[in-house]
């Protein structure tokens, strides 16, 4: 009688961005990797995990194992470039739109609730420079979306390029 061999597994999760989703199951698998489960990881939606399974006596397991770790980091990476790229010259245009509103914000009060012509023409002048603060905000959100995305779009670039090697 033949004595059956059973194969022992090492599992493992990863908590991934659903754009990235693809990327990761196909890089995981040629690791050795086969995906057991996908599950959604947030109530946004935006993140999942996703299960997988691989054979414990995998041959070069420390090999893959040195390589897994490098393509764990390289995701990562992409994942925060790819925010900040969504993000690039947010915090810039509220800071100077925040500005603006508190200029309008204080010219109204100054013309409203302080008696006197001086007061009136102050709030009005007062409340034209935070009108212009307000769209210097996003003339600012432009340009420095455009800078940023300059800088942001080649080392994007280059992490998928170490990703796939």
């Amino acid at each position: 009688m033949e004595e059956q061999k059973s194969i022992v597994f090492d599992y493992t999760k990863v908590r991934v961005k659903r754009e990235t989703e693809t990327m990761l199951t196909d890089a995981y698998a040629t690791l050795g990797w086969k995906v057991t489960a996908t599950t959604v990881a947030d109530a946004s939606l935006s993140y999942i995990n996703v299960s997988f399974k691989r054979d414990r006596k995998i041959a070069h397991k420390e090999k893959l194992d040195y390589l897994q770790t490098k393509l764990d980091g390289s995701i990562a990476k992409i994942e925060k470039l790819t925010a900040a790229q969504k993000n690039a010259g947010l915090s810039e245009a509220l800071t100077v739109g925040t500005a603006g509103a508190v200029a309008l914000g204080g010219g109204i009060s100054m013309a409203v609730a302080l008696e006197g012509v001086g007061f009136l023409v102050g709030g009005v002048m007062l409340g034209v420079v935070g009108i212009a603060l307000g769209l210097l905000g996003w003339l600012v959100h432009g340009k420095v979306k455009k800078k940023k995305l300059a800088k942001l779009e080649p080392a994007i670039a280059e992490e998928y390029d170490k990703f796939s090697s």
